[in-house]
């Protein structure tokens, strides 16, 4: 039995003893691990543990009850050393195993011994295991062209391991990425000392070469003779015992390969004899490397990599591309033309074969021109030294596997190209080859549907890979650039279209230079569309790909899906080497001919060591994976990681894991992704019916329940079911520490209980989530507490204002420019209560700045209408005037009708308190007339006094006529709080203005106010027009002296039905004649002195 991942450290167990620690998480032999235990009875509970930060540990932990005390030992083939955690042993490989416990342990011959008590106790057995790779300590940094002096450099260091080689070169549109990379592989494969044979100035003033490392060398190299010696003792100490003298012009490429054959180092000499390089070039083996003498040191990496790999190293000369290119571009033009000629009607294999045939036409091998120019610029003799064995060629660009002679095809020959950066291409492979592999793998396929039609479904070897197809729909940069950050993406498969100069993905494009993405996990990246597979291949290894398969032309995409498919699954399920997946594919036609492979011959995915793991386990997995890369549902990544999480979690069902912990955890974030009420329903059922029957320790499934009940919470509060979603959350609440966000979700809580008007509770809340926050100096969310905590306002004034103010400095902190604008108003509004007049015009001058800045016109127009209230305030009237009428400039100037009338209100309430009776009456009008033109009712009603007293205080009658005619338009269509306290100020201003003004004016306004607003059959009117409407009848009767006892008794229940408020019987009684200043020609006042 083992226990543990399987793509992590396991423990075997023999008989219920532990025998041995599985390591090939990366790679490394076993460990025999001897267990002994006296113990034969008493209950003992096994645990595996692991975690991962570079390197894998693994805890199997112990719990044993025993009736009688025991004796617990471990034998372990290695030097043991007490700790004052345990016993630790030191395991060749980078590998620790420490054994711990409640009772003490011991260090004898051979292990570890443990004596356990009757009872309970613990004890645990850590093994730690670190990633080793075949790189040396350090890199050799150089000009392009200083090949003989790194030669010697690289010759002095450790043969046994690869030394990296980087040149310095002026930047280019993507050397920052290579830099980058470059940086981070060095630093994760233990290089720890640079170099440099040149000044890192030659690469240009923006380089950035290796700056990371903790040191860095300088070693001149104008003595060639001497650098040698000078390496040496600088880099090792000391002197060579074995030297190889070379001649100053030799092949250093050779020289290099022979000196680390032979672990000698280069020592330049002028009379030395020839390299003795055939002597050394290994013969056996099946693998060769070949490269382009092209004169500069990245020639070198090569050598060194042919000597990493024991293989064959061919040297050729540099090929002219120029002739390839023109080939290779009527190729092109050829494929596009047959594939035109043959049209939409051929389908699937029949494409291919008609293809094939049209191409052929004659006899001929449609690729014998390519394979003549390509075989051309190839030496015979390089031909025969490669032989039958696979290759990687370092390469400027010429296609190896066109390489036909009359007795050798290199067609079907497993061949990998290294075309640029090809430190960067090594060191990835030896960087993924010695880490740990990921738990889960998906592939990325960007499709426009040829992959779907024809799925190619085989039996899985135990390398599970899940891939997620990308629509049109699906596919932009974006989708891609977060799918490869946030899952352990393998392969990446672009059947897609060109644009120009960038792959076509969805809407969007992703650019040829520069590619903006970042392959973290290190895929390898199929692309169909034809692009420079040189260029491309280099912009796809610096994003980070360890290979990259790319086709010299254009294929048409149901044919590349077929030709996918295998490779696919050749690469994924066979764990075949990539340059050995795309050829022998079995294609009719030659199709794959058309691909090549940029990368080494030994480029492949993630070998899964352990074949254990089920269908079913992997797909949880992968749900799991998927689950922790959900972050936001209104990600645009949502709805895809959504449909893969759904679709993974069906294959989970079908297995043995549905009543696991793991289990519970997808069917939780799947519910959080879920739009569909019916499917959410289903899932939280599930949800119920899965954590009611986990046997876990309380904290574990309590803090699953909180997730449950935050997550029904929030679906409830967005369908707006607002009670439901508050009893989910004071359940989630109640949970304690077992809730996740308890801080977010009291937030939530006192939200929704400001919404029932349960202000008192809601405090309550918002100050706990306050105080959670604070605790976790959680900054963003302590802001988010007192936003709430603001919004609900304080009853205590130095509270109030304290929220404001720290609410200004942390979103100021936070480079929260809104919320800083927001707070500053805030505070210039506590501060204007407390009477801090400066204070407040400070705040609010700082609230005008910002929200000007952050370009919000209408809170800049609020925090202007403040200043000049504040102003206002301490007597200030002229600055007060100049606030007002700039704010009524700017809103004039952005079209915000409602600040307009503000700001035309404001200016009149300066000039009344002024005395300036006659021009604040016509900013009370503009404002007015400009809120009921624009529909803004309640504002309309608020102001409509300021109009009616200045039209008093102005002695203005037409202007009161005005004031009851925008109340009775107000009257009409607003909510019955609104005109139930306009309705008696537009009765009192129509009596006003019939007692102020002419009969002429009153005749008019009556007319006026009768057609606008009481216009129409008496029973259709609502109440409150129409109440209005009988007291225009009443007015009427009296202006023509007809107030008879009819007209008096309708007067009386109109007072009584307004509550009194009207007092129209005590109007009416007293005639017009006598109430009117100019009661008009014909109209005399009686003599009596009776009161009027």
């Amino acid at each position: 039995m083992d226990l543990g991942a399987p793509h992590g450290i396991r423990f075997r167990f023999e008989a219920g003893l532990l025998r041995a620690v599985l390591l090939d998480v990366h790679g490394k032999a076993p460990v025999d691990a001897g267990e002994e235990l006296t113990a034969e009875a008493g209950a003992r509970d096994l645990l595996v543990e692991e975690t991962r930060d570079g390197h894998v540990r693994a805890v199997l932990r112990q719990r044993f009850d025993l009736p009688a005390p025991a004796r617990w030992r471990l034998a372990v083939a290695a030097p043991a050393t007490a700790t004052a955690d345990g016993v630790s042993f030191a395991l060749p490989d980078a590998v620790t195993l420490l054994v711990s416990g409640s009772a003490p342990c011991e260090v004898e011959d051979g292990g570890v011994v443990v004596r356990l008590p009757a009872g309970r106790s613990d004890l645990d057995v850590t093994v730690i295991s670190e990633p080793v790779f075949p790189v040396g300590d350090t890199v050799v940094v150089c000009r392009p062209d200083q090949v003989r002096e790194a030669a010697v450099v690289v010759s002095c260091l450790p043969a046994d391991r690869v030394t990296p080689v980087v040149a310095l070169r002026p930047p280019d549109s993507s050397s920052h990425r290579h830099d980058r990379l470059l940086t981070s592989l060095l630093a994760a494969t233990g290089v720890r000392r640079a170099v440099f044979l040149a000044d890192p100035g030659d690469a240009g003033p923006d380089a950035d070469v290796v700056p990371d490392l903790p040191e860095r060398l300088h070693l001149p190299c104008e003595d060639p003779v001497g650098l040698t010696a000078k390496a040496w003792e600088v880099l090792r100490g000391g002197e060579p015992e074995r030297t190889l003298d070379v001649a100053p012009d030799a092949d250093f490429v050779a020289a290099l390969f022979t000196a680390l054959r032979t672990g000698a180092a280069l020592r330049v000499d002028d009379g030395a004899p020839p390299v003795p390089f055939d002597e050394h070039d290994p013969d056996d083996g099946d693998e060769a490397v070949l490269v382009e003498r092209t004169g500069g040191v990245d020639d070198l990496v090569a050598a060194v990599y042919a000597h990493h790999r024991g293989a064959r190293l061919v040297i050729t000369p540099e090929p002219d591309l120029a002739e390839v290119r023109a080939v290779v571009a009527e190729e092109q033009e050829r494929v596009t033309a047959a594939a035109g000629a043959i049209g939409d009607a051929v389908k699937g294999i029949g494409f291919v074969e008609a293809l094939w045939r049209y191409l052929s036409s004659g006899g001929h091998d449609p690729y014998a021109a390519v394979e003549a120019v390509v075989t051309a610029q190839v030496p015979a003799e390089a031909v025969d030294r490669v032989g039958d064995r696979r290759l990687t060629a370092f390469t400027t660009g010429l296609p190896y596997s066109f390489v036909h002679t009359g007795d050798v095809s290199w067609a079907r020959k497993p061949i990998g190209h290294v075309v640029a950066d090809p430190t960067l291409v090594v060191l990835t492979e030896l960087h993924r080859a010695g880490v740990a592999r990921e738990p889960g793998a998906f592939s990325v396929v960007v499709d426009a549907g040829a992959f779907r039609e024809a799925p190619e479904t085989t039996a899985s070897l135990g390398h599970h890979t899940h891939p997620i197809v990308l629509s049109r729909q699906d596919a932009s940069p974006r989708v891609l650039r977060d799918l490869v950050a946030d899952l352990p993406v393998e392969l990446v498969f672009f059947n897609c279209h060109d644009a120009d100069d960038a792959i076509a993905l969805g809407d969007d494009t992703l650019p040829d230079d520069d590619l903006p993405v970042t392959l973290r996990h290190r895929p390898i990246v199929f692309n169909n569309s034809c692009r420079s597979w040189t260029r491309l291949g280099r912009e796809f290894v610096r994003a980070g790909a360890r290979g990259y398969i790319g086709t010299l032309w254009t294929i048409p995409p149901n044919l590349a899906a077929g030709f996918a498919r295998t490779v696919v699954r050749r690469l994924t399920a066979e764990e075949t080497p990539a340059a050995r997946a795309i050829v022998n594919t079995g294609t009719p036609g030659g199709i794959e001919r058309s691909y090549l492979y940029v990368g080494t011959v030994n480029g492949r995915l993630d070998e899964w060591r352990d074949r254990s793991t089920t269908d079913a386990e992997a797909a949880l997995t992968g749900c799991e994976l998927l689950a922790a890369a959900a972050r936001d549902r209104a990600d645009p990544l949502a709805p895809v990681l959504h449909r893969e999480l759904t679709a993974l979690r069906e294959v989970a069902e079908t297995g043995e894991v549905t009543d696991s912990p793991s289990y519970a955890d997808v069917l939780l974030a799947e519910l959080e992704l879920e739009d569909d009420d019916e499917r959410a329903a289903v899932l939280v059922e599930r949800v119920d019916a899965v954590l009611t029957g986990l046997d876990l320790p309380d904290d574990e499934l309590e803090a699953r329940w909180a997730t449950r009940f935050e997550l029904t919470g929030a679906r409830f509060e967005r369908r707006g079911e607002y009670g439901a979603a508050l009893a989910d959350f004071e359940r989630c609440v109640g949970l304690g520490d077992a809730c996740r966000d308890r801080a977010d979700v009291l937030l939530r809580m006192a939200r929704l209980l400001m919404r029932e008007g349960r202000t008192d509770e809601a405090g309550q809340a918002a100050r706990l989530a306050y105080d959670d926050h604070r605790a976790r100096r959680d900054g963003p969310g302590r802001l988010e507490s007192i936003t709430v905590l603001a919004d609900l306002g304080d009853p205590d004034p130095d509270t109030a204002l304290r929220y404001a103010v720290e609410g200004h400095d942390l979103a100021e902190e936070l480079g929260d420019r809104a919320r800083q604008a927001a707070f500053a108003l805030a505070e210039c509004d506590r501060r204007r209560e407390r009477g801090e007049s400066a204070e407040a015009i400070e705040a609010g001058s700082r609230a005008v700045e910002l929200f000007r800045a952050l370009g919000d016109d209408r809170q800049e127009l609020a925090a202007l209408r403040r200043l000049g209230a504040c102003h206002r305030d301490r007597g200030d009237l002229e600055t007060a005037q100049h606030y007002a009428a700039v704010g009524l400039a700017r809103a004039e100037q952005v079209g915000a009708a409602a600040e307009v009338a503000s700001f035309h209100d404001d200016l009149g309430g300066v000039l009344t308190a002024r005395g300036e009776h006659g021009p604040a009456l016509g900013h009370y009008r503009h404002a007015v007339s400009k809120l009921v033109a624009t529909g803004a009712w309640e504002r309309g009603a608020e102001l409509l006094p300021h109009l009616a007293v200045g039209a008093v205080r102005a002695r203005d009658p037409e202007a009161l006529w005005t004031a009851a005619l925008s109340g009775g338009l107000i009257c009409e269509v607003a909510p019955r709080e609104v005109w139930a306290s306009v309705l008696p100020l537009v009765v009192d201003s129509m009596k006003r203005a019939i007692e102020t003004g002419p009969l002429e004016l009153t005749q008019r306004g009556m007319t006026d106010f009768a057609s606008a607003v009481t216009a129409g059959r008496r029973e259709d009117m609502p109440f409150q027009v129409g109440l209005l409407a009988d007291v225009v009848v009443v007015l009427l009767a009296w202006l023509m002296d007809r107030v008879d006892a009819h007209i008096r008794a309708f007067a009386r229940e109109l007072d009584r039905t307004s509550g009194g408020v009207l007092d129209l019987v005590g109007y009416v009684s007293v005639p017009y004649a006598d109430r009117a200043r100019d009661p008009g020609p014909g109209r005399s006042r009686t003599t009596s002195g009776g009161p009027r």
